[in-house]
């Protein structure tokens, strides 16, 4: 295989591991300690498409604006598929892998920088989810204290989600044909 080939392979499998095994940061919601995971979007979307309103209350936002966020999100969950899909063709898998390097920047982001009426963090409560598996799924792996109003710490997740995108970048720039 082709050195290109190899890290969009590597890149693809460490963007879906982050994204459905790992929580990217952590925070203390209403019910108790909640996590920003990939897979937690997954378990709200039929919560907000079913009652968008509850987040619109909460979000004081507009209903349109938390659809569209919402489908952003849910491109982003396809975007590792994508990168194994870029195994075949160079412009897919650096579609796939652009996708993740800025969601994943964006997250770090959101948790790691405050700013009022940026956005981010109240858009990212779509995000939010009690643990499946408290302890084991998603897995937590805490780095630092960001110390910020909506996220207590910053995870191993958001950090190999980045590490996705950028090896399935890099392959992807490299080229993936034999």
């Amino acid at each position: 295989m082709k050195t290109g080939k190899v890290l969009v392979l590597l890149g693809a499998l460490l963007t879906l591991v982050s994204t459905f095994f790992f929580s990217f940061g952590q925070t203390n919601g209403t019910d108790g300690r909640t996590y920003i995971s990939g897979i937690g979007f997954l378990f709200n979307l039929p919560e907000i498409i079913g009652d968008v309103n509850i987040y619109v209350s909460f979000m004081s936002g507009e209903v349109m604006v938390i659809y569209i966020v919402s489908i952003v999100l849910l491109v982003f969950l396809l975007a590792g598929i994508i990168q194994l899909v870029g195994l075949t063709n160079r412009a897919v898998a650096i579609i796939g892998s652009v996708i993740v390097l800025s969601v994943g920047i964006v997250i770090i982001l959101a948790i790691l920088i405050d700013t009022p009426g940026w956005g981010l963090n109240q858009y990212s409560s779509l995000l939010w989810r009690a643990p499946i598996a408290d302890g084991i799924w998603p897995l937590d792996v805490p780095l630092m204290d960001a110390s910020g109003v909506y996220y207590d710490t910053l995870s191993l997740g958001s950090i190999t989600l980045v590490a996705g995108g950028g090896l399935g970048l890099v392959g992807g720039i490299l080229g993936v044909k034999d």
